[in-house]
């Protein structure tokens, strides 16, 4: 059983027109916690369902590279194994690269239009990051969702792709730059350019391979039609509609499409849009821990947010609400904020798996 915040399910959210923000000095990382993590990841075989529990409510930055490609099954709980595995797998990316990649490289037409899109994509990646502005880092990963792309032809890359590679690529890249993940700043820029080729090639396998591991129990969001999304519109609709009426009926009679159009535009990014991008990383603790449930969860994620301005929502008209959501204020919360946000999105999901 996971050890979360416990929450009274009769007031589970905040009722005040406008959300108020946790705002307290709990993000700071705990000592006690960050022992426990270490604990469990010096043992010869790791204990996965601890590190699981463990890693629902946080972990801790000096640890998320190892614990993440543990929760993906990427690395191998077996300590005597890991290198071999990982190694392994490297290698396949590198001979992908090299295929695909290689000089002189002929392109046919959907290719050439698919290159096209991922490059126009990269460039608006977190386009006020340092990070994502620098050169290197787009071509790396221009690379990583061009493969996605070849490797995956039943549905191809899907905007959206971009965003979710991020949160791999600067947790894996910060063990060895120094990376200033509120402002998606180098602390020192010139770490990149002098840094081993070897480790920038690991860290972009490693990346693809973590991305291929989160999406391959939603690829029928990115099929043809969509029929994951469809139906992940549809169980919100039914959610929402029981917790909240009067949110479900004044946000269907006001924005009919446009809402299915801005519930789409969150779930394909895995909710990374919402939040500032330190808090996305906090997300994505959850999220991994979560395994293969982690999408039903951005679904209750996604109605516990709008449920925290539904007194502000009734009261708004299209135009209002519009704005409201396109500038939707989780991009100021804290990870006190997505906290309890979580605590409350993992209730609903716990009320509603019963029935």
């Amino acid at each position: 059983m996971l050890q979360i915040q416990k929450v009274n399910i009769a007031t589970l959210y905040n009722r005040n027109e406008e959300y108020k923000s946790c705002n307290r000095e709990t993000d700071r990382e705990d000592g006690q916690k960050i022992q426990k993590f270490k604990d469990l990841l010096h043992q010869n075989i790791i204990p996965i369902n601890e590190l699981l529990h463990l890693a629902w409510s946080g972990v801790p930055s000096e640890l998320r590279s190892v614990v993440w490609r543990l929760l993906l099954k990427y690395q191998s709980p077996n300590r005597d194994a890991n290198f071999s595995i990982i190694e392994r797998k490297r290698s396949m990316y590198y001979e992908m690269c090299d295929i695909y990649f290689a000089k002189n490289q002929q392109y046919d037409e959907r290719e050439k239009k698919i290159l096209k899109q991922i490059s126009e994509d990269v460039k608006r990646t977190i386009p006020d990051s340092q990070v994502f502005r620098n050169p290197q880092i787009q071509t790396l990963l221009e690379r990583i969702l061009f493969i996605w792309n070849i490797r995956n032809p039943a549905c191809g890359y899907v905007q959206g792709m971009n965003d979710i590679v991020t949160p791999f690529l600067i947790v894996f890249l910060s063990d060895y730059v120094d990376i200033d993940t509120t402002k998606l700043k180098f602390n020192n820029e010139k770490q990149l350019d002098h840094l081993d080729q070897r480790l920038i090639r690991q860290v972009e396998a490693d990346s693809y391979w973590c991305l291929c591991k989160l999406l391959e129990n939603v690829l029928d969001n990115y099929t043809n039609s969509q029929p994951g999304l469809v139906r992940f519109y549809n169980k919100f609709k039914e959610i929402l509609q029981a917790l909240d009426k009067k949110l479900y009926e004044h946000l269907t009679a006001t924005l009919s499409m446009e809402l299915y159009a801005f519930v789409f535009k969150w779930s394909t990014c895995m909710l990374l849009r919402m939040f500032q991008f330190e808090v996305g990383l906090r997300l994505f603790d959850t999220l991994l821990a979560e395994e293969k449930n982690y999408f039903e969860l951005c679904l209750f994620i996604i109605i516990s947010i709008l449920m925290k301005f539904s007194l502000k929502i009734q009261k708004l008209q299209y135009d209002e609400i519009m704005i409201l959501l396109e500038k939707i204020p989780t991009r100021e919360w804290s990870e006190s904020d997505l906290s309890l946000c979580l605590s409350e999105a993992y209730a609903y999901q716990k009320i509603f798996s019963k029935k």
